[in-house]
């Protein structure tokens, strides 16, 4: 048995919300990545931590067991950290990633890091995907995901993913002819690949249905206000499958085949070989492929 101090802290907030959604918002994690967490800790442990209903979650007698040694484990690990600290180095990783990208895997990545690099403070910046490159060429930045669409002379491709894309809507839409009558929901930044996807579609579709109107657009700054603005029906939106299999009041539509997968790479200068804080990064991000 290998129970993480990670797992335990996510699962003690899940356990104080009785809800893995406010968990998630509490911790700034995608909901279905908490939910995986929850799940691995169970398979662990062979007990189930929580009942689940329509409802929402209950805490079982197991996990109120766990409770009480999670509360008593993650303080005596604070405690530790507070007194050793001092004597640690600190590094600084700094990421750039495009909001969606940074709300789909990259916590999933990040968690793994931090256990192995726990003396490593990672900073994230969401930009537009030019913004990024440039950032990392002029060194701002240690390392950027970008759609693979982007090059620069000055930057290298040292890691490849490819993220599978669906179109969510409300859940009493179903038709493409009901898709095509409602608002695009989108990121602000006019490079976003998830947002080009959308309107490519739109466009192509509009013209096989004979409809001449341009799209209405509803530009918001993260992946929670669109999932929200989808959710409550005002609009449709394009994410990655990943993000949004967890929200079951939302319908996912699969898109023509050309549309279905985003190729998104992680970017380093060329000029300067990665530091050793770096390599390890770009390690986990291949490793976890594999």
């Amino acid at each position: 048995m290998n129970v993480e101090s990670s797992d335990l802290r996510i699962f003690r907030i899940v356990a104080q919300e009785q809800s893995i959604s406010k968990a998630a918002l509490k911790m700034g994690y995608v909901q279905s990545n908490v939910t995986l967490r929850i799940q691995k800790l169970e398979k662990e442990l062979g007990q189930s931590l929580f009942d689940r209903s329509n409802k929402g979650i209950t805490i079982t007698e197991a996990g109120r067991q766990l409770w009480n040694y999670a509360d008593q484990i993650v303080d005596l690990l604070d405690e530790a950290t507070r007194i050793l600290k001092v004597k640690l180095p600190s590094y600084q990783l700094q990421l750039g990633a495009t909001p969606t990208v940074a709300a789909s895997r990259l916590p999933q990545w990040l968690l793994a890091y931090y256990d192995e690099n726990r003396d490593v403070d990672v900073s994230i910046q969401t930009h537009g995907q030019i913004e990024l490159m440039n950032q990392v060429v002029n060194q701002k930045l240690d390392g950027a995901f970008i759609s693979s669409q982007y090059h620069h002379q000055d930057i290298q491709s040292v890691f490849e993913y490819t993220e599978q894309l669906v179109i969510l809507s409300a859940d009493h839409i179903h038709t493409e002819s009901e898709l095509l009558q409602q608002r695009l929901i989108v990121n602000t930044f006019p490079d976003c690949p998830y947002r080009r996807y959308l309107e490519e579609w739109y466009h192509s579709k509009s013209k096989s249905h004979s409809l001449q109107q341009l799209p209405r657009v509803i530009e918001v700054d993260t992946v929670e206000a669109i999932i929200r603005g989808v959710t409550t029906g005002l609009g449709i939106s394009l994410l990655p499958e990943r993000i949004v299999r967890s929200y079951s009041q939302l319908h996912s539509h699969t898109l023509p085949i050309p549309l279905q997968q985003a190729r998104i790479q992680f970017v380093v200068a060329k000029q300067n070989p990665p530091s050793t804080i770096l390599s390890a990064f770009i390690n986990l991000l291949i490793n976890s492929e594999h």
